[in-house]
């Protein structure tokens, strides 16, 4: 219709005119092809840093997401990862906005539902499998632990930790677990490499060894002592800012990466480490925005893992 019009313009200004019209509807066909084609995501800015063809078919299973475990889910999707498979059988609540990255639109519904949608909305190549199931009666889950390349545990209670840490043994699955201690002092990740480095009852059994079970040297508030104690409640602890979890959710991204890419933790080839947000009274070695050094922690005999 433009170039019709433009052909039959005889003055300077129908011409300006049929221009812009013509403008318009090439614009209007690419917005028209792009909604029927999502774009997938372009990775050219970070392409210096790493290849995303590198992460071709690696598949993620992420136990957990949480304030700590949606973040990771972001960054390692941002940076390349397309297949994922995702437990969780919590719903985001009122209470969650002030730490979970995800909207007051969001609330009431599935966890597992939102971390779908944003998953492919930031890159509509993706594949994801949702389940908002319990992982120690979800009946799918040892086939999808077989079918993983990597286990990523963001769950906020010891016993999800010891049994997917099972799982990962069962399947000899790399595992990267990480934990934030009471009140948001600090956290742990922890990577498992089968026939690398111990398991993740390895690290509790060295932790206890040389005094680093953190979470025991944190004075714990009136609201814990109350939970823990008078309601027998051993996992529930005081929540940190989102600062603080998202410190330690960046350096388990970061660890699964590594693990992912070159098969071994990034931090000269340790896989344990430890970060304090601040300084714990009595705990010496930790410190604002503090890193112990990262250390290896082999396997361990009459632990599970050992061969």
């Amino acid at each position: 219709m433009a170039a019709t019009f433009y052909s039959r313009s005889r003055d300077r200004q129908s011409r300006h005119l049929a221009r812009e019209v013509r403008n318009l509807e090439t614009e209007w066909q690419s917005l028209a092809r792009n909604r029927a084609e999502p774009l997938n995501l372009n990775f050219s800015r970070i392409e210096h840093l790493l290849s995303p063809a590198s992460l071709e078919g690696k598949v993620i299973l992420q136990i957990g997401l949480g304030s700590g475990g949606a973040p990771v889910c972001d960054h390692l999707t941002m940076n390349g990862v397309r297949s994922w498979i995702l437990y969780d059988p919590d719903i985001l609540q009122d209470v969650n906005l002030v730490k979970h990255p995800r909207g007051r639109r969001d609330l009431g519904r599935l966890k597992v539902d939102i971390q779908h949608e944003w998953i492919l909305d930031r890159n509509p190549a993706a594949t994801v499998t949702s389940r908002p199931e319990d992982v120690f009666t979800a009946p799918s889950i040892q086939e999808h632990v077989q079918k993983c390349d990597l286990i990523l545990c963001c769950a906020d209670t010891r016993a999800v930790r010891l049994f997917t840490n099972s799982l990962a043994i069962k399947h000899k699955k790399p595992c990267v677990t990480a934990s934030v201690f009471r009140q948001g002092f600090g956290g742990e990740v922890y990577a498992y490499i089968p026939g690398y480095s111990g398991c993740f009852e390895c690290m509790d059994k060295v932790a206890n060894q040389m005094g680093l079970n953190i979470n025991l040297a944190i004075e714990p508030t009136p609201e814990e002592q109350e939970t823990i104690y008078g309601m027998n409640l051993p996992d529930f602890q005081a929540s940190g800012l989102s600062l603080d979890i998202n410190a330690i959710a960046l350096i388990q991204a970061r660890m699964a990466l590594d693990v992912l890419i070159d098969g071994k933790p990034g931090y000269s080839g340790a896989n344990w480490v430890i970060h304090y947000n601040r300084s714990i009274p009595g705990v010496e070695s930790s410190g604002r925005l503090k890193s112990a050094r990262p250390m290896l922690i082999r396997s361990q005999k009459e632990c599970a893992c050992h061969d």
